[in-house]
């Protein structure tokens, strides 16, 4: 089952690579870890339909990700494993070193979660996926906002970010930006605040984010976290 729904996101990335291949788009890949073995790794591609046209441009995004996480049942210390696939269709709106961007589609995803008889529920389902983001790019630094809501679970992620630079280097390599993350997420069952420093380094056009902080949630507490970012335009 997870070959065939890797298979299932590469074709879609490898398709909407495909899509962008005349207009400029990004690729951004991660992965997160806590002190209590709880993870997330994703893989996206964004690509524009068309050039933009009055500060506008219409988009695909393909989005792939995978989580595992624990969660307590009547006192009990469970395990969850998440897949999902989201194509979405978007807009971006740029008005100066300011963007805005909007977009919405369907997510699958793959489930199975542990129950307190030793079993392995699993599940697929199907729901509604939207997403907002503000961005302003100055060669001093960056500020990004980001929420989304994904209706299988009534679940919001929310993050700001803001980067400065310390460094400038005229050469490919490397000049520096220090910056802090703010995070939350999460629903009726679950929630989780996330906030520390990080450090972004361009490495020709490859930009390259580590971070790390303090982390409390609803089952575990106080906390930590760390994990990579990768951004590469095309």
């Amino acid at each position: 089952m997870a070959r065939t729904q890797l298979v299932r996101l590469f074709l879609l990335i490898g398709s909407l690579l495909l899509v962008g291949q005349a207009q400029a788009g990004d690729v951004f890949t991660g992965y997160q870890n806590d002190n209590k073995g709880q993870y997330f790794a994703y893989l996206g591609v964004r690509a524009p339909f068309m050039k933009e046209q009055n500060g506008f441009q219409p988009f695909l995004q393909v989005f792939g990700a995978g989580l595992g996480y624990s969660f307590k049942d009547h006192g009990q210390e469970l395990d969850a494993r998440h897949q999902f696939v989201t194509p979405s269709l978007g807009v971006r709106y740029t008005m100066g070193s300011w963007a805005w961007i909007a977009m919405a589609g369907p997510q699958v995803r793959w489930q199975q979660e542990e129950t307190r008889d030793a079993r392995t529920n699993r599940e697929n389902r199907v729901g509604a996926f939207v997403q907002l983001e503000a961005f302003h790019w100055q060669e001093e630094g960056i500020f990004h906002a980001i929420g989304s809501y994904a209706d299988i679970d009534q679940f919001f992620y929310g993050r700001l970010r803001k980067t400065f630079l310390v460094h400038k280097s005229e050469q490919v390599c490397c000049s520096t930006y220090l910056g802090w993350d703010l995070a939350g997420m999460g629903n009726n069952d679950f929630y989780a605040v996330q906030t520390g420093p990080l450090i972004q380094v361009p490495i020709d056009r490859v930009s390259l984010t580590v971070k790390g902080g303090y982390q409390y949630t609803r089952v575990f507490q106080s906390g930590g976290y760390g994990g990579v970012e990768l951004y590469v335009p095309f």
